[in-house]
């Protein structure tokens, strides 16, 4: 549990004080925070100024701070009076009813140990044991202690109002604290704003008839004597405005009566050496009545009752549960800085979107996802929470981790995340994955923070339960949720329960609120709940209940958006087979836009669409085979953004900004948004906030930038480092925050010393020849239809290269043209012979890819130097292949897989589904499949899809994976592609692998992997899609094929050597065993591992473009 002090200062032309009662406050030290707000009434001698330089100097990290965090806040305006500033500064601050607070006036101090003090109580004791707490007596004249003792202040005397310094001594206000509760219970704005001078003896008054004051014998606050003091000024209407409230002879009348029927006694702490452990003792203070009682009427009382001997009431309990501390908090592991607590739940999308990528733990270097729960420090910030403070707080110190010069992703789930991008700005993100983006938001930065679209956790339907739809679904479509409201965007809502409530085959349910609202608001954020209520008990289950039936239960499901565009509700309609209805017009869907066009209605949020929906639902719930499209479709949304895979768009952009990606040139200067970022050292002075200094981490990474470019760039760095300069005067900070002896300082002090030496008698350069071409490489030309089939047409591959190439649209201006297969140049020979004609020097390249091409059209596939008849000129270009070149070999990751993301983030997060299976139960999935086998291929046949060359060890298998899917006759054997049901190219499809996927997840036993080419190192998706979909893969590679450095013949069906019959036999009759399964499921995980390698997929894509330009520097 984390504990807030509130203290206020009223405040009016203290310039000469305020710093010293400033500093007394912000010094203090302990396991706390300080929530500190100045109320001024208008000063004009500069005091305003003060109070904005501490404002930055306290938000700044080079302030001492020995508390847990410090937020600081003033105010300007005027006011009555002192009191009602009192009031004002209190209610600035939004303080919990059991936390304690205190005001401290402008011209007095705190004492070292107070707060601790407090906290120390408060941690102790209950409210009812302890509400109102004060200290010894302290005075100071010209910071010099002038009196300091124990002031004895029984209740009794301060309730009858004798605490006037006539009848009792004054209770001391400095360094007297309260708890809010008894604040509020004496209704400051009617009994304490109006007065001018005595507030805080009423103040005591009113608490005494609530509470006890329990006293400490230790000071905590001093009282300042200086001349022209106010209530030195002002002793006289002080003591006139006491008369008016309980005139100056009721006071003595009580005086004279006081003790006659019960003992005078004071509270007081006793502290146990040994643990700390506080007690209160009651105390007999008769003596002190008497004495009183002789000054003010020259005689002694005549009765006095006396309590025998001190007497403890109540005891402490040192509390044996503490807060976590940050250090447990926050950590930074694979490239996730994470700060794992205060996770909103049960709409979990932050928390489960950190859970998948730290499991994952494939976050490239150079990237940086920061894992911070948004929604709870949004939510605690926008309702002024009473512990805003204290996440803003724990916040600002998790951004101190941050790794400077990393880009920096993230995922937030709140809907207001907009009004708070300067929380954002402040961490460094560059990307957010937002759940409520809108398609403006995609199309544009804000901030210069890129954002995209973000799926929701399906809080209810976290397992697909009925995508095709093979219960019955008596509703045609449902809406349950809550009612529109001043939150929401549109009255969707309202206009759903208005037109469609009365629908014969609609399920139209209105709620007053969310079933999760109880939860989240008052449970996580204003903490209004009751103490014992467990997190079961704050959820609406019945109504929770309802909602997931109504899905079961729905052929379509309205998803209207709320506060947001988008809402769980469609995620849950996803996995339970409800075809979603998307009624939000902003809304931006993530990934492949034409999937979502196939897998969702869209409906405009009018009221004559809405009204027309139930015919036009109608109308498509007649089409079966339009339902099952729809539903497929789904599925493969389902497969990629369901919990069990979530971050996919994630980890897609993450992979993109990998190494040189985007955000990198070749030579390593930091991009952004294509244009050239200042050097490190500039970046670095812009974490520092004005006015503040660096922290320590941020100090040495400064000096050593600052040394490292100093070294390599000499002197011309000197200027920017010179003590007129803001980098030189933050420079000068970091040393100071170091110390001189620290050894990064005196390492960079001797590199300044060396750079100035050597500046001294360096002579002057001879100024260089410019270099050609400006320093790029050559200018290639994509052209031909297959030119999108080459390495360096892929942009993974583009973003390596940076400016080693450059890619231009005309031809007749490249050094280089390019494409993927030599049909190209027959198909454009006229191009190809001006451009012979014309541009003789100008290189012509095809780089293929397809082994296919190469031993079925290309003319042979081991010659490099060639010649096309291009008209009458002989065309000479290089070929260069898999083959007679080693462009496409790998050391662990097939070409095919580096050419996208995709593959890389589906491999990852899909086939770690499989970690948690046993052998026992993999053996009995496959025994079950509802798909024996499954073929996934074009259908081809003839000789020329049949070529072999064994010396080369190339053979052809269109022909033969056509046959074996022909010759497995297994009941419910599936064969899709061009050929087998319809014409149609499956490329046509918005996404032709994800369709694949979709169809075969856990309902295959063998999933065939055949390529089209057996050449040892041509690998594409396929054998590892099996792995995806939990088949058994069935492959032909003779002993070199380096698929088996990756699948060992213990995890698949090698047909190598086999003809299609006997191929297709074995696949019929294989019974996999336990062995078996175990080295299926331990190849899975080796695949896992090798796929998010992020490392490795960056070495690969750099030897791929490294081998290019070595031939290309050849030609």
């Amino acid at each position: 549990m984390s504990y807030t002090v509130f203290i206020t200062t009223p405040c009016l032309d203290s310039i000469s004080t305020i710093d010293r009662t400033i500093l007394s406050v912000a010094t203090q030290a302990g396991d706390f925070f300080i929530r500190y707000h100045i109320q001024d009434g208008g000063s004009t001698d500069g005091t305003l100024d003060r109070l904005l330089w501490w404002q930055r100097r306290l938000a700044s990290e080079g302030f001492p701070i020995q508390c847990l965090g410090i937020q600081f806040t003033f105010d300007s305006s005027p006011d009555k009076g002192m009191y009602d500033a009192l009031c004002k500064g209190f209610d600035a601050m939004r303080i919990p009813a059991n936390s304690f607070m205190t005001w401290i006036n402008a011209d007095d101090m705190l004492a070292q140990g107070a707060l601790a003090f407090v906290i120390n109580v408060e941690r102790q004791f209950t409210p009812q044991q302890v509400s109102w707490i004060g200290g010894a007596t302290s005075v100071i004249r010209d910071d010099t202690p002038l009196l300091m003792s124990d002031n004895p202040i029984p209740k009794a005397a301060i309730k009858a109002g004798l605490c006037d310094g006539v009848h009792w001594n004054f209770l001391q206000q400095e360094g007297t604290f309260f708890r809010r509760w008894l604040w509020a219970s004496i209704k400051p704005d009617q009994t304490i704003r109006p007065m001018k001078l005595a507030g805080d003896w009423n103040l005591w008054r009113l608490f005494a008839e609530r509470s006890s004051l329990v006293q400490s014998k230790f000071v905590l606050g001093s009282f300042r004597i200086q001349e022209g003091q106010l209530s030195a000024r002002l002793r006289e209407k002080y003591m006139a405005e006491i008369d008016s409230v309980i005139p100056e002879k009721t006071r003595k009348e009580s005086l004279k009566t006081l003790g006659a029927n019960a003992a005078v006694i004071r509270r007081v702490f006793a502290t146990r050496y040994g643990d700390g452990r506080l007690s209160i003792i009651e105390e007999d203070r008769g003596g002190m009545l008497e004495h009183n009682h002789m000054r003010v009427f020259d005689s002694k009382p005549k009765k006095v009752v006396r309590l025998k001997g001190p007497r403890t009431v109540a005891e402490g309990v040192i509390p044996t549960e503490t807060a976590k501390p940050l250090e447990e908090i926050i950590s930074f592991k694979d490239n996730i800085l994470a700060y794992d607590h205060d996770w909103q739940f049960p709409a979990v999308t932050e928390q489960h979107a950190y859970h998948q990528l730290r499991d994952l733990g494939a976050v490239p270097d150079g990237v940086v996802y920061v894992a911070y729960p948004w929604a709870n420090l949004i939510d605690k910030l926008q309702t002024n929470a009473f512990d805003a403070h204290v996440h803003m707080a724990g916040f600002q110190h998790f951004c101190r981790q941050l790794p400077a010069g990393s880009k920096r992703v993230t995922v937030c789930q709140h809907i207001k995340m907009k009004d708070f991008m300067y929380l954002f700005e402040e961490a460094g993100i560059e990307h957010i994955f937002w759940t409520h983006a809108t398609q403006d938001d995609r199309d544009q930065t804000t901030s210069g923070i890129s954002l995209e679209p973000f799926p929701l956790y399906p809080v209810q339907v976290t397992a697909e339960t009925d995508a095709d739809a093979s219960a019955k679904r008596p509703h045609l479509f449902s809406f349950i949720g809550a009612k529109s409201n001043q939150y929401y965007l549109t009255n969707s809502r309202e206009l759903i329960l208005d037109l469609l409530k009365d629908h014969p085959r609609g399920m139209i349910i209105g709620r007053d609120s969310w079933h999760y609202n109880k939860v989240v608001y008052e449970h996580q954020i204003l903490k209004t709940d009751k103490k014992d209520e467990k997190k079961d008990e704050l959820v609406n289950q019945s109504a929770s209940d309802q909602f997931k039936e109504s899905l079961a239960q729905s052929i379509f499901s309205l998803c209207p958006a709320g506060s947001g565009p988008n809402s769980i509700r469609l995620w849950e309609s996803l996995g339970a087979g409800s075809i979603p209805v998307i009624l939000a017009d902003t809304y931006a869907t993530p990934g492949n836009q034409a999937l979502w066009q196939e897998a969702a209605v869209f409906c405009k949020e009018t009221p004559e669409a809405i009204k027309a929906l139930p015919a036009r639902l109608e109308a498509i719930a007649k089409d079966p085979a339009n339902l099952a499209k729809m539903r497929h479709a789904m599925r493969q949304l389902w497969i990629l953004y369901g919990p069990h895979s979530f971050v996919y768009d994630v980890q897609v952009l993450m992979l993109k900004l990998a190494g040189q990606a985007e955000g990198l040139s070749p030579e390593g200067v930091a991009l952004k948004n294509g244009q050239a970022l200042p050097p490190l050292r500039e970046r670095l002075l812009g974490r520092v906030p004005p006015g503040g200094a660096p922290s320590a981490p941020d100090a040495q990474f400064l000096l050593r930038t600052c040394s490292s470019d100093l070294l390599l760039d000499g002197a011309d760095v000197l200027p920017e480092l010179s003590d007129d300069t803001p980098l030189g005067q933050v420079v000068i900070l970091s040393q100071e925050v170091l110390g001189r002896d620290h050894p990064v300082v005196q390492h960079y002090q001797r590199v300044v010393i060396h750079v100035r030496a050597e500046a001294s008698t360096k002579p002057k350069p001879i100024e260089a020849a410019p270099m050609v071409n400006g320093g790029k490489g050559p200018k290639i030309c994509l052209f031909g239809r297959h030119s999108n089939r080459t390495p360096l047409s892929y942009a993974p591959f583009q973003r390596v290269a940076g400016d080693r190439i450059t890619l231009v649209d005309d031809m007749m201006q490249a050094d280089m043209v390019m494409t993927g297969f030599n049909l190209d140049i027959r198909e454009n020979a006229e191009s190809f012979e001006k451009l012979a004609k014309e541009r003789a020097d100008t290189k012509v390249v095809v780089i293929s890819e397809e082994p296919l091409w190469d031993s079925t059209w290309s003319g042979g596939f081991v010659g490099r130097n060639r010649k096309a008849k291009c008209g009458e000129t002989d065309l000479a270009y290089t070929f260069l292949n898999h083959s007679n070149s080693t462009i496409f070999d790998f050391e662990k990751i097939p070409y095919f897989l580096l050419t996208s993301e995709d593959f890389l983030a589906r491999y990852g997060l899909l086939i770690s589904r499989h970690s948690d299976i046993t052998p026992a139960n993999l053996l009995k999935h496959w025994e079950k499949a509802a798909i024996p086998a499954a073929f996934y291929a074009e259908v081809r046949d003839g000789e020329n899809y049949a070529k072999a060359f064994p010396e080369h060890g190339v053979y052809g298998l269109s022909t033969y994976r056509t046959q074996v899917a022909r010759k497995v006759g297994a009941k419910g054997t599936l064969r899709e592609g061009k050929g087998w049901r319809t014409d149609a190219k499956r490329q046509a499809l918005p996404d032709w692998h994800l369709d694949k996927l979709a169809a075969l997840d856990m309902r295959v036993r063998v999933a065939s992997s055949f390529e089209n080419t057996h050449q040892k190192s041509y690998i594409s998706e396929k054998i590892f899609d099996a792995f995806v979909v939990g088949g058994i893969p069935t492959y032909y590679a003779d002993k070199e094929h380096q698929v088996l450095t990756l699948v060992p013949e213990t995890s698949m069906i090698n047909t190598f050597g086999l003809s299609a019959e006997e191929a297709a036999k074995k696949i019929e009759t294989f019974k996999p065993d336990a062995e078996f399964a175990k080295s299926w499921l331990e190849t899975a995980r080796s695949l896992q591992a090798t796929f998010t390698d992020e490392a490795a997929v960056v070495r690969e894509r750099q030897r791929v473009v490294d081998t290019i330009m070595d031939e290309l520097e050849k030609l």
